[in-house]
Formats: structure tokens, sequence, C-alpha cells
């Protein structure tokens, strides 16, 4: 091939680089912003189930007297379902930053606790969460609204 010829050549694919750079971009920015995000949303659930299972396995293995309320008392909530309800607020806070809401409902036998010695506790722990990190990609993949996760656990009282 002639000197010619290749400086030519060298000239018209001078930049073709950046060309099939932004073409590639878009593409390769996707496939890092979805597992990204779909990873803090597994890692929000895992944290979430976690502290649904540590609260629910805390109330159902507490003392019968601890379960029911005391003669007298006024439908004051119970001292051990509040308790439960902060084991979860206490694990929930390694993901407080990128949290926008989070409730924590405590229920024996489908109702509140404190009535009679429950035969099943249920803790729901439901969480909004948004992105932080590429809040312009996501919003246009997911839509402007949080997302929401819900953790539940069921489990048997012991104590029964």
């Amino acid at each position: 091939m002639s000197p010619l010829k290749r400086r030519v050549n060298k000239r018209a694919e001078k930049g073709s680089i950046a060309v099939e750079t932004i073409f590639c971009l878009p593409l390769l920015i996707l496939f890092l912003v979805v597992p990204l995000f779909l990873a803090r949303v597994f890692w929000y659930y895992s944290v979430a189930q976690k502290a649904a299972h540590d609260s629910a396995t805390f109330l159902a293995t507490a003392a019968q007297l601890e379960m029911i309320l005391p003669e007298g008392a006024d439908e004051e909530p119970l001292a051990i379902a509040a308790l439960a309800k902060d084991i979860v607020n206490a694990e929930l806070d390694e993901i407080k930053p990128g949290l926008v809401r989070h409730t924590v409902q405590v229920s024996c036998d489908g109702d509140i606790c404190g009535i009679e010695v429950p035969k099943i506790i249920r803790v729901s722990v439901r969480l909004s969460m948004r992105d932080e990190i590429f809040p312009a990609f996501t919003t246009e993949l997911f839509g402007e609204d949080p997302l929401l996760i819900e953790a539940r656990v069921t489990m048997r009282y012991v104590g029964d």
C-alpha cells in the first residue's frame, strides 16, 4: 500500500472512536445504573426482612405476662410491641439516608397485641425508597414515585 493511501485512511478514521463512544455511552451507563439500583433495592429488602424477622422472633419468644395488658390499663400500647418496633427502627438505621419513609406494623392474631395471649405474631415493614445515586436515569426508567418495598414475617407464638 502506498504512503498516500495510508494517510487518507488515517484521516478518514480520525473521529471514529468519538462517534462510537457517543453511540455506546448511553448503553454503558444503562448497564451501570440498573444493576446498581437493583442492588440497592435488594439490599433494602434484605435489611427490612431481617428487621421484621428479628422483631417477630423477639415477640414470639416473649413471656406470656408481657403479652397481655395488665388489669385496668386503658388501651395503652403494649410495651413489648413498642420494643419490637424499636428493634425494627434500630436495624433500619443502616439504610436511613436512602429511605423516604417507613412504617412498622405489629399484630397478634391479626389484631393489636395485648388483648390475649396470641397464637400468631405478624410483623410487617414497609419502606419507600428513591435512588439517590442516579436519580435522572432511574426516574425515567422506574417513574417519579418512590419504590415501595414490603417485608412480612409471620411466626407462631412459642409461649402458648
